[in-house]
Formats: C-alpha cells, sequence, structure tokens
C-alpha cells in the first residue's frame, strides 16, 4: 500500500515541476515556470575554458564558464544554461591591473552569453558589464570561432548618459570610457 501510495504521489508531483528542455528552444515564453532550458547536446561547451590573448602589450584572460542561470522573479522564471565570464588583465610590466578570475562571481558575472549576435547571425554573442562603469553595456561578438582560438569584437550598447558618473570628465578629454578592454583581440584557448 506504501508503495502505490507513493507512486501516485510522483506522478502527481511532476507535471507540478518545471520540465527540461533543450537550450535552443525558441519557445521559452510558453514553458512552464521553472523550466530548464539544458544545454542537452553540449553546444555551449566549446566555449568553456580559459582563453588568453594579447592587447597593447597587455596580456588578456577570459574565463567563460557554463552555468544554470535563474531569469525572472520568485513568481515567474526560467532556468537556462548560460556561458558566465570573468577576466584579468596584467600590463607589459607584470602588473595586475584587474583580476576577476580569482574570485569568480556566478551571480554577479561581467560576462553571460550565449546569445545570436544581431549583426550576423553565424555569430555568436557575449554581454558585458564592466564594473564601476555607470553601468554601460557592451556586446562582445564572437566574429571568428575555431576549436582553439575566437576574435572577439568590442562595442558600447546605446545607454542614457548618468550625469553623475565619475568618468565624464575622461569621457569629455577622450572621447571613451576607460574600460580595460580592447575592442578587437584574438583568444587563444589555454
Amino acid at each position: 500500500m506504501k508503495q502505490i501510495l507513493l507512486l501516485l504521489i510522483m506522478i502527481f508531483a511532476v507535471p507540478f515541476k518545471g520540465q527540461v528542455y533543450p537550450l535552443n528552444n525558441k519557445n521559452k515564453s510558453d514553458a512552464p515556470n521553472g523550466s530548464y532550458f539544458k544545454d542537452l547536446d553540449g553546444e555551449l561547451d566549446k566555449y568553456i575554458g580559459l582563453w588568453k590573448g594579447n592587447w597593447n602589450g597587455k596580456t588578456v584572460y577570459l574565463d567563460l564558464r557554463k552555468y544554470k542561470y535563474k531569469l525572472g522573479d520568485d513568481s515567474n522564471y526560467i532556468y537556462q544554461d548560460k556561458i558566465l565570464g570573468e577576466r584579468k588583465i596584467i600590463a607589459a610590466d607584470g602588473t595586475v591591473e584587474i583580476d576577476r578570475i580569482s574570485n569568480f562571481d556566478n551571480t554577479n558575472s561581467e560576462f553571460i552569453g550565449m546569445e545570436m549576435s544581431l549583426k550576423n547571425g553565424n555569430w555568436k554573442r557575449i554581454y558585458f558589464y564592466p564594473k564601476n562603469m555607470c553601468n554601460k553595456i557592451a556586446t562582445l561578438d564572437i566574429t571568428n570561432f575555431t576549436n582553439n582560438q575566437m576574435t572577439l569584437h568590442f562595442e558600447y550598447e546605446p545607454s542614457f548618459v548618468d550625469p553623475n558618473c565619475q568618468y565624464n570628465a575622461y569621457v569629455d578629454q577622450y572621447g571613451d570610457f576607460p574600460v580595460n578592454f580592447p575592442k578587437d583581440i584574438v583568444l587563444t584557448k589555454q
């Protein structure tokens, strides 16, 4: 009798739980609350790892990891596998200018993706949320990719100017924010 009762509970509990769908499923808005869009085919795996490149004498590291990411609020949400990333920049003299890799933050990382690029349907896109840059957002389009190399192109997303931003004078003088990341770079998987 206990086994029958347990079986009935399991049967009726399953429909109320979120279901698992392939990551590339286009109907995310129609999915039941709590559904999980999982990377079942490993399509994100090729991006995972530590990537390294050189830019103006600096060494750039980008650490990309796959996480189950919650989208929405507590009453209406889904989960989706995403690529999250952090960076490390080392100057030519060995000075570490930025190191967010040592304390990788999977709840508030600087990089999140993979999405389709709006510029070219064959490219993938990572969004870049640089810390302490007055809520500026940038995109990194992967314009070329092989198993061990990828080329990134950096562009800011349109946004409002924050009149209280500490970098306004810098932007007025140099025409750009002091984001320590190249406009274009080739990274090699380590």
